[in-house]
């Protein structure tokens, strides 16, 4: 198929695919894969998200989530603790290694979608992001 077909599902799953094959070539250096970077990243954001909560987020099962968390918490990034309250749920922390790696990570990754931001107007990013919006919300329905 050609880019100039205009096939939508074509042209996200080559966005999709150009961008991982990327992050993946940055993230190499650091040694974690940017299914490992995402994971970082949202524990910045959330500390002591459950595991359940994470897989939602990320669209996968808990099984493959856990999976991915296995090799980070083998690795000293992140650290699971059985929630007190609900003994059956797994909350999950930043390592003070998973921290510093991450720090070290995310202007790496900023560059990256940056030199994509860069390469169509504000205006461009800002109808790009909800159009995309649109669309996962219309997928997810």
């Amino acid at each position: 198929m050609d880019l100039n077909d205009g096939a939508i599902g074509y042209l996200l799953s080559r966005a999709y695919f150009l961008h991982k094959k990327k992050a993946t070539q940055l993230l190499e250096a650091f040694g974690i894969t940017p299914e490992q970077y995402g994971i970082l990243h949202q524990l910045n954001k959330q500390e002591g998200i459950t595991q359940k909560a994470l897989a939602e987020l990320h669209g996968k099962d808990q099984t493959s989530i856990g999976k991915t968390l296995e090799r980070l918490e083998n690795k000293k990034l992140v650290i699971r603790k059985t929630d007190q309250v609900d003994r059956r749920a797994i909350l999950l922390y930043l390592s003070s290694e998973g921290k510093a790696l991450y720090e070290e990570t995310f202007p790496v990754m900023q560059g990256l979608n940056g030199d994509l931001v860069d390469r169509i107007t504000p205006e461009g990013n800002d109808q790009l992001t909800a159009l995309l919006r649109k669309l996962n919300q219309a997928l997810n329905s």
